[in-house]
């Protein structure tokens, strides 16, 4: 489904990635984990050219695209294949739950707006805010907010979904609402890639755990292991 190969990120001095391999089956979930500064976030950016590599090639599907001669095309293709929930939601702010939802379906699948809705309101459903259609972002807690990001993300029809701290953002009340989601889409067989500090999520629904240090994998193997490794040496 998804294969990284010598993938490196260069921020004028600053090597944040460095030589990056990894491979994620399809149906499979991998959680990313490391300390602050690690690279995680930017790998999670790169895979869908939000970060465009310095060096290295992705392939996601049939799609492979080379970081150094990459064209509008397939980076657009790339992103059709891909869909991102981030750690503030990025909603707008005057659309309603169901706009958020349908926006994409509109600008970038061209669906008529019936369908949209249609497709929308199944998604946000299946998330839990059957009720909370019409409501606008303002109205929603955080918890709410980042389920109709991830409804967002589903309604798309990725082949993967990256998840970038997708909890970090929220009150700790709020945060057990969101895992119950995502845990319900890995259930259902969807590619996830996560990032994520929640070492519970890893061990309860991770495939695999990956962990990042210095813009290298240091670990990488089943969440029993990884996680028990980390705790016998305190590391993040």
């Amino acid at each position: 489904m998804i294969r990284l190969r010598d993938i490196h990120k260069v921020y004028r001095d600053q090597h944040v990635l460095k030589g990056i391999d990894l491979e994620v089956r399809t149906g499979e979930v991998v959680v990313i984990m490391g300390p602050s500064g690690a690279g995680k976030s930017t790998l999670l950016r790169c895979i869908n050219f939000l970060e465009r590599p310095s060096k290295g090639t992705i392939q996601v599907d049939d799609l492979v695209v080379s970081a150094e001669n990459a064209t509008r095309k397939q980076i657009l293709a790339l992103r059709r294949l891909t869909s991102m929930v981030f750690q503030h939601y990025h909603l707008f702010k005057h659309k309603t739950a169901l706009e958020n939802v349908m926006e994409g379906l509109v600008t970038v699948k061209g669906l008529s707006r019936s369908e949209a809705v249609r497709i929308s309101t199944e998604h946000l459903e299946k998330v839990g805010l059957q009720d909370r259609l019409h409501f606008y972002p303002s109205q929603l807690s955080g918890g709410q907010q980042q389920r109709v990001a991830i409804a967002r993300a589903l309604a798309l029809n990725p082949k993967v979904i990256l998840f970038d701290e997708p909890t970090s953002a929220l009150d700790p009340d709020l945060v057990e609402e969101v895992l119950l989601v995502m845990r319900a889409i890995a259930k259902e067989g969807m590619t996830m890639i996560v990032v994520t500090h929640e070492v519970n999520f890893a061990r309860e629904v991770a495939d695999r755990v990956v962990v990042l240090a210095d813009g290298r994998i240091v670990d990488e193997g089943s969440p029993e292991d990884v996680l028990k490794k980390k705790k016998t040496t305190g590391g993040t």
